[in-house]
């Protein structure tokens, strides 16, 4: 036991305990030069101990990942080995689930965060497994954000060892002690036990036909999540999401913003330059580009096509594009579109609002004027003093300026990034998703009317059935099951071509709200 007030290699001097593990114990120190507070791990010398900690340091020195503290010293003595990190203050998941009503919604972007995160990991080369994920290695901020800890039992696909595990957490293929058995999919069915633990605030229980009925049985799990949760954690690895990245994408149907993984994605045509957007998160909308991009353009998506997993670039490839931007060598109109496109992801899917500030800050002012509203609100985003009714004004402000322009696909496409904005505020005391809905279903009966008197030809944009499908989402979450099934309906019919999954997700839900009406219950959410 490290006592208060000692100083280790004359730098941390250790203020109080922290934490404990099986075999480990977290304390607090300061650096006694700069100030600064780190954790300190501490795990006294045994055999199992030895290779915890070679390990664990092994596998953080590789990282850099923003859901993941970094590893700044580790050392060994007689008493045993010292690993410090990044000090993550906040509470462990599991405390703060028990304690505090948690929102269907922040929980959604929680296991968007984790699953990204280990999707990380999953990408490595060779593949990290994090196999450990519970509750108590989930470390909440006090802004709302998570960070994942405790890396001692990670490990290499291609390495075998002594497994260890969290009972109910782990997977059945870990019990078995056998390193070959493992891949991805242990991780995914560790994922539908934390799923289970974050909405109904209970841990899993390790026998799995007994955790598999009280799945099915507790009817405050909504029927999409435990649909995912069943596909989680399957006994037959081959009846699991297959990788962490598909997982994702069945996640990021819950929240009524299209494809999980919702990173950019570009491609490019020899006859014509054409520019795939996901960060609305639904690829039906495309924008065609008048003029041929330029050479470095051309070069850009090709490297960057190197770095595509499951149809999504890889943070590697973001990076590429972010370079070329940063590069001063693609022309004028090619930089300023791409430098818009990495802006809106940064802010919308990985909410780096400070990230997201220095490439709107890129842009021109009179060609993007609608930067000017996000950077107001990555400047917002960017306090944990956050005010939340200058947030509002300034989504009302963008809002109208939104209502006043021609109307074309730009038009159309901010009705959708102003309701992922108002989404952007569940980790917000008092956000009510009527907001949310208020401009959907705005910019639905504005797109029709659009259309009908000829103003706008939806050619196959998707924008009226992206409409529909989330509107049919955020009234199941709200309760409202009569409103949900008809918007539900109607998406329906527009989806029928090439979007067979995001279909297949209403229908699913469809069939359950018409189970609830028929019986007359009341669709059992957590409450918004």
């Amino acid at each position: 036991m490290l006592s208060s007030g000692l100083i280790l290699r004359d730098r941390y001097r250790i203020l109080r305990q922290i934490g404990r593990g099986g075999t480990s114990s977290v304390f607090l120190a300061e650096d006694v030069s700069i100030g600064k507070k780190w954790a300190v791990k501490f795990l006294p010398c045994d055999d199992d101990t030895v290779w915890l900690a070679q390990n664990e340091i092994n596998m953080m020195i590789m990282l850099d990942h923003e859901m993941f503290p970094r590893i700044v010293d580790a050392w060994q003595d007689d008493e045993g080995y010292y690993i410090v990190s990044d000090y993550i203050e906040g509470t462990t998941l599991d405390r703060a689930i028990c304690t505090n009503k948690v929102s269907r919604k922040m929980l959604i972007g929680w296991w968007m965060d984790i699953a990204g995160a280990i999707k990380y990991l999953h990408d490595r080369k060779p593949s990290i497994l994090y196999l450990d994920l519970k509750l108590d290695n989930i470390m909440l901020k006090a802004d709302g954000s998570i960070r994942l800890i405790d890396f001692g039992i990670a490990g290499r696909i291609a390495e075998r060892g002594s497994l260890y595990g969290t009972p109910g957490y782990a997977a059945p293929e870990q019990y078995y002690n056998c390193g070959e058995l493992l891949d991805e999919r242990t991780d995914v069915f560790a994922f539908g036990m934390l799923m289970y633990a974050m909405i109904t605030g209970r841990p899993p229980v390790r026998e799995l036909k007994d955790q598999e009925r009280l799945v099915r049985e507790t009817r405050t799990i909504p029927a999409g999540i435990r649909t995912i949760i069943l596909n989680c954690i399957s006994e037959d690895k081959d009846k699991r999401y297959a990788d962490m990245g598909e997982l994702a994408d069945a996640i990021g149907m819950l929240r009524g913003s299209g494809k999980g993984a919702a990173r950019i994605r570009l491609s490019f045509a020899a006859a014509a330059a054409v520019v795939t957007i996901g960060i609305l998160g639904f690829s039906a909308v495309r924008y065609v580009l008048a003029e041929p991009i330029d050479n470095a353009a051309v070069r850009m998506i090709a490297e960057a096509n190197e770095h595509i997993v499951d149809g999504e670039y890889t943070e590697e490839g973001i990076r590429i594009i972010c370079s070329y931007i940063e590069s001063g060598c693609l022309d004028d109109d090619s930089c300023l579109r791409f430098t818009y496109e990495v802006a809106k992801n940064y802010f919308l899917v990985r909410r780096n609002y400070r990230e997201a500030l220095r490439y709107f800050e890129m842009l021109d002012a009179e060609t993007y004027p609608e930067a000017a509203y996000y950077m107001q609100l990555c400047r917002l985003q960017m306090s944990f003093e956050e005010d939340r009714d200058d947030y509002l004004k300034c989504l009302e402000d963008f809002t109208r300026y939104n209502k006043g322009l021609g109307y074309d696909g730009v038009r159309y496409e901010n009705y959708l990034m102003i309701a992922n904005l108002y989404d952007a505020l569940i980790n917000v005391d008092g956000y009510d998703p009527k907001y949310e809905i208020g401009v959907l279903e705005d910019g639905l009966h504005d797109l029709r009317y659009a259309v009908r008197e000829g103003l706008y030809t939806d050619d196959g944009s998707g924008y009226e059935a992206e409409y529909l499908r989330r509107l049919c989402i955020l009234y199941e979450d709200a309760g409202d099951g009569e409103k949900a099934i008809s918007y539900g309906e109607q998406a329906v019919k527009l989806m029928d071509s090439g979007q067979n999954e995001a279909a297949g997700d209403i229908r699913c839900r469809l069939e359950e709200l018409r189970k609830h009406a028929e019986t007359g219950r009341v669709l059992e959410v957590i409450d918004q």
